[in-house]
């Protein structure tokens, strides 16, 4: 966020809020987040179960870190509804508590929110690249439980967002149609675009990229679509900084749901799966595969079809973004994560399980 816009913007929303519960002395800009403003605010009085932080969520009508970018604010109020719902999801048992923040404040004039604030949080992906930068096979216990909780708390996701109990939300929820074009475009016409960055590993892949394109553009007029998270990725789930320890009970915030829609559950795995990948493929990281590995077993028994429409979006959200993540690698690495990558897709579209089975993404089809 420029400083002359945080600054901007920092002014308005604290007068704003001055004639609310959510007054706040300061704003500060988070790191993190794409579309959205965000930042930690500092309230003036503490909430009466002595909150003093909150975190401030302002939304515009286009992308706050590609401002040419436009992207409707009605994604703002989808949010909102996502979150009055969730407070009535419970939270997952165990060494690990994860759940979506409160929330406490909307301005439907403005698009912006004041939610529950995790303090001394990062993202996992700022986690593993600072806590797991030295290899420790002790962890790999930990990163299981860790990647089970992820997983045993999205399949709860989806079954509760799926009864008949949740029928308000899943209407709510239809007024965020237009970020299922939005998604499609961002992953699987860029698969195909990214053909030309790449054409000696990915040329002979074109066509097949292209039919995948089609048919997963037909999805979206399928009659058994779910509601997703539909951005839920490493980036996008909150986590105490500091080290892992047996014992600890640790909360872990699902964030950003401004991209939830009716779509098909394996892309909410496919993609969390990916960014945990990256983490190996780019920085020699094993516990990204730990990770994986818990995430699975946590997200539980599911058909070929399921897994390999799982492994479809792993290999195509890499191509798609994996190669356009800043500093993460070198070009020869990011050659070869596209070569990778080109395997997975192609091997998830002619169904091949016997390769996955001898890979990384074995965890994938375990349970069949």
């Amino acid at each position: 966020m420029a400083g002359a816009q945080a600054t901007r913007l920092s002014e308005e929303i604290l007068l704003e809020l001055r004639s609310t519960a959510y007054a706040c002395s300061s704003l500060k800009p988070l790191s993190g987040g794409t579309a959205n403003f965000i930042f930690k605010g500092t309230l003036t009085d503490p909430l009466p179960d002595g909150t003093k932080e909150v975190a401030v969520k302002h939304g515009e009508d286009y992308i706050a870190s590609m401002p040419d970018w436009q992207i409707p604010t009605t994604r703002c109020r989808a949010e909102v509804e996502c979150l009055k719902a969730l407070g009535g999801l419970p939270a997952t048992a165990g060494a690990y508590t994860v759940r979506a923040p409160k929330l406490y404040h909307f301005s439907p004039d403005t698009n912006t929110q004041v939610q529950e604030y995790l303090p001394e949080a990062l993202s996992l992906k700022e986690y593993a690249l600072k806590h797991f930068s030295s290899h420790d096979p002790s962890r790999q216990p930990l990163c299981l439980e860790l990647g089970r909780g992820l997983g045993v708390w999205l399949r709860g996701f989806h079954r509760w967002a799926s009864l008949p109990e949740q029928s308000a939300f899943r209407e709510a929820v239809k007024s965020n149609a237009p970020m299922q074009k939005i998604k499609h475009q961002a992953n699987y016409a860029t698969l195909v675009d990214t053909v030309a960055n790449f054409p000696s590993i990915l040329g002979d892949a074109k066509e097949t990229f292209e039919k995948i394109r089609e048919a997963t553009a037909a999805e979206l007029d399928r009659s058994d679509l779910q509601i997703t998270h539909g951005d839920f990725w490493t980036g996008n789930a909150l986590l105490p900084d500091r080290p892992l320890r047996e014992g600890n009970e640790t909360p872990i915030f699902i964030v950003d749901w401004e991209v939830c829609q009716f779509s098909l559950p394996p892309l909410d795995l496919g993609q969390m799966i990916a960014e945990l990948y990256e983490l190996s493929l780019f920085k020699g990281i094993d516990e990204g595969k730990w990770l994986i590995q818990g995430f699975a077993a946590g997200y539980g028994d599911v058909d070929a079809e399921f897994a390999f429409r799982t492994a479809l979006h792993v290999g195509t959200h890499l191509i798609a973004w994996g190669t356009r993540a800043p500093g993460w690698g070198s070009e020869a690495q990011v050659e070869q994560v596209v070569g990778v990558a080109k395997e997975i897709v192609l091997c998830a579209w002619q169904k091949d399980r016997a390769w996955f089975e001898a890979g990384d993404l074995a965890c994938l089809f375990r349970s069949q």
